[in-house]
């Protein structure tokens, strides 16, 4: 059993140092930047988000241990006891006043990575109208057939010398003189 063993171990250790021997030998070892295109927009935004919600984090924890200390102070009559003392080697909190302290942290840092998140989409999507209003323009071609409010003019009668300024003849539509018209109907 034992020679089965090192038989395997063996195997597994010449594959090991065999098989990177057969790899594709690229040209270029640059790493391809990301395309805009490669992830979609929600995994861009939730990304964000977090990024800025694990950001805020220690700074809002330094926050609200300063405010909570102060809290603390003013409620025991400015004892010296309990002087926010932020160089201090020791924890004067309880275990509950700690975790109190990082959840209120914990709160704040996700409400200011939604806050953001929220802004971004509504930049974003104030930014698409936007540009959706000035591609399609202000001007809005509607047929009279489906304008309910619309009023349909006659038009002006022909000018006293019938409208050709050649010969007097009239013509129609379609280009024909009056004479022609009037043969085609017969």
């Amino acid at each position: 059993m034992k020679k089965l063993m090192r038989k395997i171990l063996i195997l597994i250790c010449a594959c090991t140092i065999v098989l990177p021997s057969y790899a594709d030998d690229s040209t270029t070892t640059t790493p391809e930047p990301y395309t805009d295109d490669e992830f979609p927009q929600f995994m861009k935004d939730a990304r964000r988000a977090e990024i800025i919600t694990l950001g805020a984090m220690p700074f809002v924890t330094l926050n609200a241990t300063f405010g909570y200390s102060f809290v603390r102070y003013c409620q025991h009559d400015f004892s010296s006891d309990y002087f926010p003392n932020p160089f201090s080697k020791t924890s004067s909190y309880t275990e509950d006043e700690q975790k109190t302290i990082l959840f209120t942290a914990i709160g704040i840092s996700v409400g200011i990575g939604l806050t953001d998140l929220i802004v971004s989409i509504v930049k974003r999507n104030i930014k698409k109208q936007k540009l959706l209003r000035e591609n399609t323009g202000p001007i809005q071609i509607t047929p009279i057939e489906q304008d309910e409010d619309a009023v349909q003019l006659s038009l002006p009668p022909p000018p006293p010398d019938g409208g050709d300024g050649g010969d007097g003849g009239t013509t129609d539509a379609a280009g024909n003189g009056a004479e022609e018209s009037d043969a085609a109907g017969e």
